[in-house]
C-alpha cells in the first residue's frame, strides 16, 4: 500500500510540473508582456546572480553538477535493473516515475533559466543590422573580405608560415575576452558583460570525442572552455560562449555577437581567430555554391593559416569516430527542437549577419 501511495503522489508531481512547463510556454506564445520579462528583468538579474555565485569558485561548478548527475544516473540504473531482475513491479514502476520527474524538474529548470532565450531575436534591435537572404556574388564577396583581413591578421602575430600557437605575453586569455567586451559594449551597450564566470571545461579530452571546444552551462550560467583545442580557436570561442551568456542563444547569432566583441580589441590573437572562424564559415558556405570559386579564394590564403586549418584537421583525427557521430546528430536535434531548424548548420548562418555588416551589396 505504501508504495502505490507514493506511485500516487509521484504521478501528481509529475503532472504538476508537467502543467507548469506547458504554462510557461503557453505565456512566451500569447504574452508579450511575459516575454519581455522574461528577457529584459528575469533573465538579466538571474544570469548575473549566477555568474557573480559562481565566478568566485577557482573551478566548474557546472561540471561538477553534471559528474553527479552522471554518477547518480548509473546507480539509478542499477537500482533499477534490481528491482525489475527482483520482478519487484510496483517498485521499478516508482523508480520509473522518479525518473520521469527529475528529467522534467531538469527541464523546467533549463527553461527558466536558459531556455527560453531560443525564443528571442535581439540582434536587430541591438545591433541595427539586418540579415537576410544573399546570392553566390555576396558570399564570394564577403569571403574575398574575410580573405584579406585573416592574411593581415595573420601577418600581424609575427608568423606567416606555421600555426597559431598560445599568446601568453599580457592578460590572461579569459581577461582580454571580458575586456573585449567592455571595448565593444561602448559601440553595442547590449553586449556589456557584467559578474565574469569563465573558466575553463574539466573534461576538455573527453569533450574532444564529440567535437565540443565550449559550452554554456545552463544551470550555473558559467561559459565553459575547452582549453586543449588547437590555440587558433580558444579566442573566439570564449567570446562566443560570453555572447551566449548574454541571452544570445541562436548559434549564428552568438557567432557574430563574439566576432563583434573579438575584433573590438588591436589583439592580433583575437582578430585573427575571428575572422579566421569567420572566413573558415563563409568559405565552406561558398564552396556548397561554387567550387571553383571558393578553391580560388583559399588559395590566395597566407601559408600560415593553411598551417592553422590543417593543424586543427590532424587534432581531431585523433578523436574521430562513432562517439563524435552520435554527438554531432543530437546536437543537431537538440538545436532543431529549440528552433534552430538548420540544426548544427545554423552555425554557418552567420554569413548573414556579416554581410551585412560588412554592407555588402
Amino acid at each position: 500500500m505504501e508504495t502505490k501511495a507514493q506511485i500516487k503522489k509521484k504521478i501528481v508531481r509529475i503532472v504538476l510540473t508537467l502543467t507548469a512547463i506547458l504554462l510557461l510556454k503557453g505565456l512566451f506564445a500569447w504574452s508579450n508582456r511575459f516575454s519581455d520579462f522574461y528577457f529584459h528583468r528575469w533573465y538579466d538579474w538571474s544570469s548575473l546572480a549566477f555568474r557573480q555565485i559562481t565566478g568566485i569558485v577557482p573551478f566548474s561548478v557546472g561540471d561538477v553538477i553534471y559528474t553527479a548527475w552522471i554518477v547518480s544516473g548509473i546507480f539509478y540504473l542499477l537500482k533499477l535493473c534490481y528491482k525489475l531482475i527482483r520482478l519487484s513491479w510496483q517498485d521499478a514502476g516508482l523508480q520509473v516515475l522518479r525518473g520521469i520527474h527529475f528529467l522534467l524538474k531538469v527541464y523546467l529548470a533549463f527553461l527558466i533559466l536558459w531556455g527560453f532565450n531560443y525564443e528571442r531575436n535581439p540582434l536587430t534591435i541591438d545591433t541595427g543590422l539586418v540579415s537576410g537572404p544573399y546570392n553566390t556574388q555576396q558570399l564570394y564577396q564577403l569571403s574575398d573580405t574575410l580573405l584579406q583581413l585573416v592574411n593581415k591578421d595573420k601577418a600581424n602575430t609575427g608568423d606567416t608560415l606555421g600555426a597559431m600557437v598560445a599568446d601568453t605575453s599580457g592578460a590572461p586569455m579569459f581577461q582580454k575576452a571580458v575586456g573585449a567586451y567592455a571595448v565593444a559594449a561602448k559601440t553595442w551597450p547590449a553586449l556589456r558583460y557584467r559578474g565574469v564566470s569563465v573558466k575553463p571545461a574539466m573534461f576538455g579530452n573527453w569533450l574532444n570525442y564529440t567535437g565540443t571546444t565550449g559550452y554554456l552551462n545552463p544551470f550555473t550560467n558559467e561559459a565553459q572552455i575547452n582549453t586543449t583545442v588547437p590555440a587558433v580557436l580558444q579566442p573566439f570561442i570564449t567570446c562566443h560562449e560570453i555572447a551566449h551568456q548574454l541571452g544570445y542563444a541562436p548559434e549564428e547569432d552568438a557567432n557574430f555577437v563574439g566576432y563583434l566583441a573579438a575584433t573590438s580589441i588591436p589583439d592580433s590573437h583575437f582578430r585573427y581567430a575571428a575572422n579566421f572562424d569567420m572566413f573558415m564559415y563563409s568559405v565552406r558556405q561558398l564552396g556548397h555554391q561554387d567550387t571553383t570559386l571558393a578553391k580560388a579564394i583559399w588559395n590566395k590564403t597566407l601559408p600560415g593559416v593553411k598551417a592553422d586549418y590543417k593543424s586543427i584537421i590532424t587534432f581531431y583525427e585523433a578523436y574521430t569516430g562513432k562517439v563524435d557521430d552520435y554527438s554531432a546528430m543530437l546536437y543537431d536535434r537538440y538545436l532543431k527542437a529549440n528552433k534552430q531548424e538548420k540544426g548544427i548548420r545554423s552555425y554557418s548562418e552567420v554569413t548573414g549577419w556579416l554581410i551585412a555588416y560588412f554592407k555588402i551589396k
